[in-house]
């Protein structure tokens, strides 16, 4: 599911401080309409979630729907709370940017200080297009879709670890490798899912795909993992996308993995504030034709029984160079907590009891009051890669994570600060351009953790903090998305005569 505390009040103090931007209009500016000024401002950023069946609490496609919140609009805005943007804006440059220029916050204060009228004129801005669903910027819909073969129920109450259902691939992607330009995930009842991955793995020795336990105890679903032998469930609680993610070291071996398909590959995943990512010409990620397709859930129950069959859409491009690949967790990285490298033995063992999900790496734990707990990981590279993406992810104790490159001659460069994490709002940073990172580098994501009673968000500081994918436990992860120069796509194609 971002942080380090560098200076959140750059981007912040951009839009509120900005000349000419205030929290009241001055009298002799003309005040805007929502037909004329304003609509086009809200269908182009913020309709993507607030629109019917999306995450937002509240739909803004009509001058009736945004009128009874416009003060709160206005307040948001002025803020810099809205729309949602944690990176400081000093570090890089992002595609996906989602801050309003100082001259979109003055028209919509100037708008509600004037009283919010709709004015006479024929509305000048057209929604964009959304087809069931569907963000792809085009307004078409996917090339190709896929949801879970059965939905699952959810129980009113309780608590559900995370699991992973299988399921076989579809014909349409056994044929031939596809080659991704787009991909989303949508969940059929959002408000359950608290967050949900896709991917393709290859089974482990021994185990087939059949009707079994979904965890442990669970219930009985189609798609769980079972010995091949007896038949029996194997029991494994846990997203085994976020455990490919994981694996290995080398980004060179992880891409190569990913070619051969013998751990897997995460492709996608649903959390508070993303669920769609978009590709460059000539640089996605790679659908193989062998491996079955693992859905990595977790549902928060909601109070009433719901079915859930989340679906994934694929857009797809025709020609690849380079693979794109996600690189994650603790393998193959150094940790530093409190100023001290960790060695194996004095990582913290696994919590045995309770819905903790067993074999998630483990840190040390958060001890209990703690506010500012700190921790670096770092990430070397042995080859020539291409940086496209980063994603802190944390829980909700997540204070803040900053990623840093530092070149082999030594110099260093602030790639990404986000120096108020926000477990709500779970942002892919995608760079502007791609990023050249030459072989001998490392990346190191710096945050901190606060466990204490000044974190609103923190149910119990008088608890230590252990590590896990449940959102009462800890992750620390800084996302990356990379492709390896030297596995040209093409080069590769030509020498093996056609094979990959």
């Amino acid at each position: 599911m971002q942080s380090a505390r560098l200076v959140f009040g750059a981007a912040l103090l951009a839009i509120v401080t900005a000349p000419g931007v205030s929290m009241t209009a001055g009298p002799a500016d003309p005040t805007p309409t929502f037909n004329k000024d304003v609509a086009a401002i809200l269908f182009n950023n913020c309709v993507t979630c607030h629109r019917p069946n999306q995450m937002a609490p509240m739909a803004l496609m009509s001058y009736k729907e945004v009128r009874p919140w416009a003060r709160a609009i206005k307040d948001k805005v002025a803020k810099g709370e809205m729309p949602p943007w944690r990176a400081d804006g000093r570090f890089s440059t992002f595609r996906n940017d989602r801050r309003l220029t100082p001259a979109q916050v003055q028209t919509i204060v100037a708008w509600v200080d004037g009283g919010a009228p709709e004015g006479d004129t024929p509305l000048t801005a057209a929604l964009p297009v959304f087809k069931d669903g569907w963000t792809h910027p085009s307004g078409r819909p996917p090339d190709l879709v896929i949801e879970m073969a059965e939905a699952f129920k959810v129980p009113a109450e309780g608590e559900l670890p995370n699991f992973t259902i299988y399921q076989e691939l579809p014909p349409e992607l056994k044929g031939r490798e596809h080659f991704l330009e787009a991909i989303q995930i949508l969940p059929g009842v959002i408000p359950a899912v608290h967050h949900a991955s896709f991917g393709i793995a290859a089974l482990p020795p021994g185990q087939k795909v059949g009707t079994g336990e979904a965890w442990p105890g669970g219930p009985i679903v189609p798609g769980a993992l079972l010995d091949a032998k007896t038949g029996k469930s194997i029991g494994f609680v846990g997203d085994a996308n976020e455990a490919a993610a994981a694996e290995g070291g080398r980004v060179d071996e992880a891409v190569g993995r990913g070619r051969r398909n013998e751990v897997g590959t995460r492709f996608c995943c649903y959390v508070p504030g993303g669920n769609f990512q978009q590709f460059r010409q000539g640089a996605g990620k790679r659908i193989p034709t062998e491996g079955y397709i693992a859905w990595g859930m977790h549902y928060t129950p909601i109070g009433k029984p719901v079915a859930d069959r989340t679906r994934v859409g694929f857009w797809f491009q025709n020609d690849m160079t380079h693979e794109i690949v996600e690189i994650g967790p603790a393998a193959g990285q150094t940790h530093i907590v409190l100023g001290k490298q960790l060695v194996d033995d004095e990582f913290t063992p696994l919590r045995t009891s309770g819905v903790g999900n067993a074999g998630f790496p483990a840190l040390p734990v958060i001890p209990p009051q703690t506010k500012d707990w700190a921790i670096t990981a770092v990430r070397a590279f042995q080859d020539d890669v291409t940086l496209y993406v980063m994603w802190p992810h944390m829980h909700t104790r997540g204070k803040e994570m900053t990623y840093v490159l530092t070149y082999p001659d030594g110099r260093e460069q602030v790639l990404l600060s986000v120096p108020k994490y926000d477990f709500n709002w779970q942002i892919f940073y995608e760079l502007k351009e791609p990023l050249k990172i030459p072989a001998g580098s490392t990346i190191k994501t710096i945050g901190s953790y606060d466990n204490s009673a000044a974190n609103k968000w923190n149910a119990a500081p008088q608890k230590e903090v252990y590590w896990s994918e449940q959102s009462w436990d800890e992750m620390y992860v800084g996302f990356l998305d990379v492709s390896v120069d030297k596995r040209d796509l093409r080069l590769m194609k030509q020498a093996t005569g056609g094979r990959q």
